[in-house]
């Protein structure tokens, strides 16, 4: 396929951060208002970095607390199959002295990843959004298929007047503006998932049970976070440990959905967004009906036989380890389950 062949010439950023488990106490969780339980799995072949094409239903184990559950579906990216996704550029406000920490190091190098742009597939849609220290947040360019204007609304948000830093306004109007991505997701007719991705130094912070909250609307509309920066911006060690105080939000949020931030030189950043439409186009989405729906968090794992594992030794995984399977109640949450595009 076209992706594919372009990143053999070009080489992949696929990187070994990608990972199939993260540890106990760090488990993202998903409300699920529907009995059936859909779950997005990211591929790579370790050799190549390329992902993993041909994986069947039955080359897949999926497992709910321990306990191996029948895989009742599978859709399959390669052949277009899955959800149409909308492309989030997430960006903050140009702030005073704070380029490198913000979003400044992006600000007219729309070039770079404009070639990268033309191998979105026909029904993908790209959306710009934003958010600020003075407590603003929106979209500023309404997902369409217009490259060049979001690169063009881009750039005009990073070329207007520095704004004063502040704390506590910015945590809120960060998760506004991940609400608001969201909402125009279950506003779509088409049900796209959205992909965020904040071009971002990541120089954040937030109550780990406010990042838990988004978390949860994230995953309850499959959505996947990513990320691109220039690494000028180091990375907490505690970023996936701290149960308080939850540094680097926008590394964690990535970690945490399936997804992967990329820390680049920019003569790089088209490259790892070609890898992020890489994951998102093959992915594979399994759907398992949960044994119980008991409110509580259920550890959630996925694997590959033993004969897949020896036809493809090489291949990793990446899905989010945990969700929460609950009744359905009489009002649903502001955002509903994603369809299921096809049975095999």
């Amino acid at each position: 396929m076209r992706l594919v062949k372009h990143l053999l010439g070009m080489g992949c950023l696929f990187l070994s951060t990608m990972c199939s488990q993260v540890s106990d106490g760090q488990q993202p969780v998903i409300e699920v208002e529907s009995p059936f339980v859909l779950v997005d799995v990211i591929t790579q072949d370790t050799k190549t970095a390329l992902p993993v094409i041909g994986l069947k239903k039955e080359d897949f184990r999926v497992f709910d607390n321990g306990s191996e559950m029948p895989i009742q579906s599978l859709d399959v990216g390669a052949r277009y199959a899955v959800r149409p996704i909308t492309l989030w550029f997430a960006v903050i406000c140009n702030e005073v002295n704070w380029d490198e920490n913000g979003s400044g190091f992006i600000r007219g190098k729309g070039k770079l990843i404009r070639p990268t742009l033309d191998h979105l597939d026909p029904n993908d849609s790209l959306g710009v959004a934003h958010w600020c220290d003075d407590k603003t947040d929106g979209i500023d360019f309404t997902p369409s298929r217009d490259i060049d204007g979001t690169l063009k609304k881009l750039d005009q948000l990073l070329n207007q007047p520095p704004k004063n830093t502040d704390t506590r306004p910015g945590e809120l109007a960060l998760q506004g503006m991940i609400r608001q991505i969201l909402e125009n997701a279950h506003n779509s007719k088409t049900q796209p998932l959205p992909v965020i991705i904040f071009l971002y130094g990541d120089h954040s912070g937030m109550a780990r049970e406010e990042v838990d909250r988004v978390l949860k609307d994230i995953l309850e509309t499959s959505g996947i976070v990513f990320g691109i920066n220039d690494g000028a911006v180091p990375v907490s060690p505690a970023y996936l440990s701290n149960e308080h105080a939850q540094p680097n939000v926008a590394h964690f949020l990535s970690v945490m959905t399936g997804g992967q931030f990329f820390s680049v030189k920019p003569e790089r950043f088209g490259t790892a967004l070609e890898d992020i439409l890489v994951q998102v186009h093959f992915r594979y989405v399994l759907g398992f009906q949960p044994a119980a729906q008991d409110g509580t968090v259920h550890k959630l794992r996925v694997d590959l036989t033993d004969s897949a594992k020896q036809k493809f030794p090489t291949v990793r995984l990446a899905y989010r380890p945990a969700y929460v399977p609950i009744k359905p109640r009489s009002r649903l949450t502001h955002y509903k389950r994603a369809p299921v595009w096809s049975r095999f």
